[in-house]
């Protein structure tokens, strides 16, 4: 039969028709060519015919006729189904499908990779049994049946990376002293050092962005800079600075253990004798007696509507992903698998994605045989999955059950314990559990270490150590103060709101001065014989004899002098104190300490009035150039939201060219 998918647009509708009426007219000619007549209507008698009495046309009434005849038609059908259905099948267009080429060029890799090892086992188990339990692709998995294991490569020995609560354990609480640095090609630099009495003996903690490096040095009055380089001799900065901060250990610590895990989530697949698809160890329905048995051995059954624990993403209000799942507490860890058979089944669905879903983003998974039967790890097709447990049922539901055990991991995940036992084989009881649920999580943690992962983990662990350290800088400047405590802060620190600020000051000061000539000029005194009076007060329009005289440019000096120091103020601080606004006025009479007069005072107020007011200036300023920088922020995002979507649609524009000139390729050929 001819099976064709007709979209609805109804170009490809003609398309669909062209195609049907070309294969009715070759059918029609072998037709015409079994019955004797030609391409032109004609018997080979000479006599022509229509197409409608060739159709008709009926042999002479014979058996031998009537069978050869037969015959005849069969094969025309067979031939029919054959080639020219090949030739005339219509093709569904392009640009129908939704991914792109590359796309579809890797699915039709992983898809040929896949069959490629499909076919590997369906020849296996067409020979006699006993099966391995684990059947390895050419590459890119790496396998442990507990008799032949993997080498590991021979290499340096690096520093070893410490455990996260190494920290808690040998620093916390006891005398040990910080420091923090930015390098410019590293980054952010946290090092911790600890002197230990009794052996003489120094503990070293170097964070960097790649990770956490520990080690034990004599102790000597090396400076922490040099303990650094000597931990890690790519380190460039010229020096570190200490942690003042109270309570820095405890963000350190928090630091170091943002890696720890206490939650996993693990799936668990069934696989049934001869299953060799991804499709068939999805849609296994019923759970066997075998795999009942085997899940009480991993934890217990709970029912997910009165679970108060951790989920794994399941749902435990509305029963979406099953009303039961199997759940386990090891070593402080909360532990829930994703069963197969526990979750919902999809009719009409043969991936079963409501399943895959979950398994599918796992990392870690076990596969389960009741059987003797053969699995490959690339039987399942996730971006996720980096490492298989493999659990074959020996004997089960007797008191003699026994589990084979191997294990699987891609190429970049390292080896992981704990180590299987020769030969792999272990009774059913708490010593399976123990040995199945630590064997979970270090196969889990040693994920972490592969390409995909790790390059996530190095993302997140530099932003949160640049925070760390940004942090407690800012908290020892709080703790000493600002003034008396320099530090050295990476060139990102100095952008363009402490270039606004020292604009900000620049100016304030020349307002001052201006407005001080200007009183100066209004308010200057008549000469006398040539030669100017004296002034003790800048401001004063009279001056007592008694004072000694005073320069103009003292009094200025000063005024600007307290105009720097009040502008170096906190800009977050709205409460203005008549001592942030002393000008220094009151001793312009005397260089002594005396107080100034009752002439002086008018013009003293005015001047803290005119202070405070620019001190409002400024603030106002400020606030004004916050508003502008959030704007600006907001622009820039918008900014690159839209170029992000340029470059998508440029991108899908030459999808659909592409689409449309293998659209019209194929279109010609039809």
């Amino acid at each position: 039969m001819l099976e064709t998918i007709v979209p609805e647009d109804s170009e490809h509708e003609s398309v669909v028709k062209k195609s049907g009426k070309c294969l009715a007219r070759m059918v029609s000619e072998d037709l015409q060519m079994a019955r004797g007549i030609d391409a032109k209507g004609k018997r080979r008698d000479g006599r022509r015919v229509t197409e409608t009495q060739a159709y008709n046309q009926t042999p002479p009434d014979t058996g031998q006729d009537k069978c050869k005849s037969a015959q005849e038609l069969f094969e025309l059908l067979e031939r029919v189904q054959s080639s020219r259905l090949d030739d005339q099948r219509c093709v569904l267009p392009a640009y129908f499908s939704q991914s792109s080429r590359e796309e579809r060029r890797a699915a039709e890799r992983s898809d040929s990779t896949s069959s490629s090892s499909r076919e590997v086992l369906e020849r296996l188990l067409e020979t006699p049994g006993p099966y391995p339990s684990l059947v390895l692709p050419p590459a890119g998995y790496w396998g442990d049946t507990g008799e032949d294991r993997r080498n590991s490569q021979s290499g340096p020995e690096a520093i070893p990376s410490p455990e996260p609560t190494y920290y808690r354990h040998h620093f916390l609480g006891q005398e040990h002293t910080n420091f923090t640095g930015w390098d410019e090609v590293l980054g952010p630099v946290l090092l911790s050092l600890k002197h230990e009495p009794n052996d003489e003996q120094t503990r070293v903690l170097l964070r960097l962005r790649t990770g956490t490096l520990q080690t034990v040095i004599p102790s000597t009055n090396t400076p922490p800079i040099t303990v650094a380089k000597a931990v890690c001799a790519d380190l460039s900065l010229s020096s570190l600075e200490p942690v003042l901060a109270p309570r820095a250990s405890r963000l350190i610590a928090a630091y170091d253990e943002h890696s720890i895990v206490r939650h996993y989530k693990f799936g668990v697949l069934l696989q049934k004798m001869g299953q060799t698809t991804e499709e068939e160890l999805f849609s296994n329905r019923g759970a066997s007696p075998a795999f009942e048995e085997f899940l009480s051995c991993l934890g217990s059954r709970i029912n997910l509507k009165y679970h108060k624990g951790y989920r794994g993403g399941l749902d435990t209000q509305f029963g979406q992903t099953g009303d039961e799942a199997v759940y386990q507490v090891h070593k402080g860890a909360e532990i829930i698998f994703h069963v197969s058979t526990l979750l919902p089944y999809t009719d009409n669905d043969p991936q079963q994605l409501q399943r895959k879903r979950h398994i599918g983003n796992d990392i870690v998974a076990i596969v389960f045989q009741e059987k003797n039967t053969p699995f490959s790890p690339d039987m399942i097709a996730s971006h996720f999955l980096h490492a298989f447990i493999i659990v074959q049922a020996i004997e089960p539901n007797t008191p003699n059950t026994r589990y084979r055990v191997s294990i699987t991991a891609r190429d970049d995940v390292p080896m992981f314990g704990p180590s299987l036992p020769n030969p792999p084989i272990f009774m059913k009881g708490p010593d399976l559990r123990e040995f199945l649920l630590d064997k979970l999580i270090a196969a889990e943690s040693a994920c972490y270490k592969a390409h995909k992962f790790a390059q996530l983990e190095l993302r997140t662990r530099s932003s949160l150590l640049e925070s760390l350290v940004t942090e407690l800088k800012e908290k020892s400047r709080e703790f000493v103060g600002a003034e008396e405590f320099t530090s050295e802060t990476p060139k990102s620190e100095s952008g363009p709101g402490s270039r606004f600020i020292d604009t900000v000051r620049k100016a304030l000061i020349a307002r001052v001065r201006s407005q001080e000539v200007k009183k100066h000029e209004q308010d200057a005194p008549p000469q006398i014989n040539g030669n100017p009076v004296s002034r003790s007060s800048t401001f004063g329009k009279k001056s007592s004899p008694s004072s000694p005289v005073s320069s103009p440019d003292i009094h200025t000096q000063r005024l600007n002098s307290r105009v720097s120091e009040s502008d170096c103020s906190s800009l977050n601080s709205v409460e203005l104190e008549n001592n942030d606004s002393d000008t220094g006025l009151e001793s312009m009479s005397s260089s002594e300490n005396s107080k100034p007069c009752t002439l002086c005072l008018d013009p003293v107020a005015d001047l803290s009035q005119e202070v405070t007011r620019l001190k409002c200036d400024k603030l106002h300023l400020l606030r004004q150039n916050v508003t502008c920088q959030r704007e600006i922020k907001r622009l820039r995002e918008k900014e690159l939201a839209l170029q992000s979507e340029i470059a998508t649609a440029s991108r899908e524009i030459l999808r659909l060219r592409e689409l449309l000139k293998d659209y019209n390729t194929d279109a010609s050929n039809i």
